[in-house]
């Protein structure tokens, strides 16, 4: 029951990604809207926050993809893996999906530095 949990959130998780890139593609993303990546360099201008968006994009992309493919990975685990093999997959995705989003988060603020 767990890992269904845990998926649902991952796959949730990939829907509020998509929002957000789906909105920027189609140019209907606000400044300092909730859906994008909201710090300091990427409000400071309408063209530092267009540049940050577009240089995070793919990151962000990949972010939504992994959580996809990792939330039905781990929302198929059943009852028969034990709960620390739940927890060690749910782990690692937690790790790696932050580490990827961290990235796009860096990378939009170096890119909106360079726009402002």
């Amino acid at each position: 029951m767990m890992a269904l949990v845990i998926g649902i959130c991952y796959l949730l998780l990939a829907a509020y990604l998509g929002v957000g890139l789906i909105l920027f593609h189609r140019r209907h993303l606000p400044r300092a809207s909730r859906w994008g990546i909201v710090n300091a360099a990427t409000i400071a201008s309408d063209n530092a926050w267009i540049q940050a968006h577009r240089a995070a994009a793919p990151l962000l992309g990949a972010t939504a993809v992994l959580c996809v493919i990792n939330g039905f990975a781990i929302a198929a685990l059943t009852g028969e893996h034990k709960l620390s093999v739940q927890l060690i997959c749910s782990l690692g995705t937690v790790i790696f999906t932050g580490i990827v989003y961290w990235s796009a988060r860096r990378i939009a603020t170096v890119h909106a530095k360079k726009a402002s």
